[in-house]
């Protein structure tokens, strides 16, 4: 379950800005120059990603204490995939630039 969750959550990260700069590019907004149109809506984009990133994290510690009580190897496993996201969460969150936030 976990893992089709973290896999939906990559693809959704990956495939969402690509459409997004797709429509935006079919649509003809050039108000910006393409390069800060691109930014802005990459900024936008990756911020909204890391907000639903961080909920699904939530999600998974709370799931994570109606495991099995002692150590399982399933329980152990969650904890490995948490702490992955965690990870990975803190990683994105240092790449987005400053002033986006």
């Amino acid at each position: 379950m976990i893992r089709r969750i973290a896999a939906a959550a990559v693809l959704f990260c990956t495939i969402l800005p690509v459409q997004a700069g797709q429509q935006s590019h079919e649509n003809g907004e050039n108000a910006q120059p393409r390069g800060v149109q691109a930014n802005v809506a990459s900024a936008k984009d990756v911020r909204s990603d890391l907000e639903k990133m961080r909920t699904l994290l939530a999600q998974m510690q709370r799931n994570v204490a109606f495991v099995s009580v002692g150590d399982t190897p399933l329980k152990h496993q969650f904890e490995l995939e948490i702490e992955m996201w965690q990870l990975l969460l803190q990683d994105l969150e240092k790449k987005v630039p400053a002033e986006s936030r």
